[in-house]
């Protein structure tokens, strides 16, 4: 049998290294998703719950004081909550989860933001795209207008109020109820 020459050796050795290399860090990133994805859920369930003291766990020192104000009216219904995961962004140190929570029959598609701190534990500090589900708003609207009919509001006024409210909430702001001092141009 024919000895290798010494070259062939080291090409060989650097490839099966740089493969175990490559294997390790795939084995690490797939690690690293699923720890994001877990630390993402557990947050939802523990706003959904309530649970301060695993909220305040979850999220990193600087938003730890947040846990007390993310009381939600949506904790006091029985309704069971649908999460899942959409996508998983890795950045270094910083990740994003998109995650899709549905309950009683609205959706919202907030990201969830985390940060890995110096002891490698991922934290939760920010959440953004949070906003509510337009179907919401499409009961609400239909709730208000029923409650303006049963008043005796004329229907032409009724269109308008909604409409109103409609354009308030698209520029973020409130109206006020005109029902009080009527305009005459």
């Amino acid at each position: 049998m024919a000895s290798r020459p010494l070259s062939q050796k080291f090409l060989i050795s650097t490839l099966v290294v740089a493969g175990l290399y490559l294997i390790i860090l795939g084995a690490q990133r797939f690690y690293e998703h699923y720890q994001v994805k877990q630390i993402a859920l557990e947050f939802v369930s523990a706003l959904e719950t309530g649970n301060q003291a695993q909220i305040r766990a979850l999220l990193t020192p600087e938003k730890a004081d947040l846990a007390e104000k993310l009381k939600q009216d949506s904790q006091n219904s029985a309704a069971p909550l649908d999460c899942r995961i959409l996508d998983v962004k890795l950045d270094g140190d910083a990740a994003q989860v998109r995650i899709q929570i549905q309950k009683e029959g609205y959706a919202i598609k907030p990201d969830i933001h985390l940060l890995k701190s110096q002891t490698g534990v991922w934290k939760v500090s920010s959440i953004s795209q949070a906003k509510v589900d337009p179907l919401w708003y499409d009961q609400e609207d239909r709730k208000y207008r029923e409650q303006l009919i049963k008043e005796g509001v004329p229907p032409e006024e009724v269109q308008g109020r909604v409409l109103a409210k409609e354009l308030a909430r698209s520029l973020h702001t409130t109206v006020e109820d005109s029902s009080a001092a009527p305009v005459n141009p």
